[in-house]
């Protein structure tokens, strides 16, 4: 198994964009992660659109990925040009199915039309069983990954890891933090045996709902040697 990035999710209003683009070039495989959802614009895990200028200035070609939630989600699908011009400093755009009020609220086909029309990002798909039935729509679409997440932003440990789905990139995510990344980085390993993939974390590498950098380092630092495998 090779690890490809190892994404930091959820750095908001309150962090300084240079320092996440300097710990970047000491781990090289960082992925920042960016939560975008308009109606918590500044409240934490969610910036304001002016600092996420900011990041992707600071960070423009580094890892990057937005993290559509709620209304960001259910905007790109509509296409709103505010969404798309947030989405443009970014490299890979996460799908967020099972975060926020989306249920029922917009047209798979759709979706599918929006991300085949869009081949300059990868599209992560937020993987759960209940819907597992999406995937297929996406078989011939090529710029996409898929997200093992049943915790959505929760923090919350699956029994156990799946195998990476024939013929997709696949990540992980779920309850990971400084405590417990070695031995999950291990469980992966042995399920994605010769494969490339990614974690992502959030919950876990933050400390009273503040974004964390030093839980952070302390990640990178673990990870880092999955990364040179």
């Amino acid at each position: 198994m090779k690890l490809e990035y190892c994404s930091m999710t959820g750095a908001d209003d309150e962090i300084d964009p240079a320092d996440l683009a300097a710990l970047s070039r000491e781990f090289p495989f960082v992925e920042w992660a960016i939560l975008l959802m308009p109606s918590r614009a500044g409240t934490p895990r969610f910036p304001k659109p002016e600092w996420i200028g900011k990041f992707s200035r600071a960070c423009a070609g580094l890892n990057t990925a937005m993290h559509l939630c709620d209304d960001g989600f259910l905007g790109f699908v509509a296409g709103r040009k505010d969404i798309l011009d947030l989405m443009s400093g970014f490299q890979r755009i996460q799908l967020n199915l099972k975060f926020g009020d989306v249920e029922g609220k917009y047209d798979p086909a759709e979706l599918v039309a929006r991300v085949r029309a869009l081949p300059q990002w990868q599209f992560i798909l937020q993987y759960t069983k209940e819907k597992q039935g999406l995937l297929p729509l996406f078989e011939d679409v090529p710029n996409h990954a898929v997200l093992f997440d049943a915790s959505a932003g929760q923090g919350i440990s699956p029994d156990r890891w799946d195998a990476p789905l024939p013929g997709h990139f696949c990540g992980y995510a779920g309850g990971m933090n400084p405590g417990n990344v070695a031995q999950n980085l291990e469980m992966i390993f042995k399920v994605a045996s010769g494969q490339t993939t990614w974690i992502d974390m959030e919950t876990g590498i933050r400390t009273d709902d503040h974004f964390d950098l030093a839980k952070v380092r302390r990640v990178l630092q673990i990870a880092a040697p999955y990364a040179r495998k």
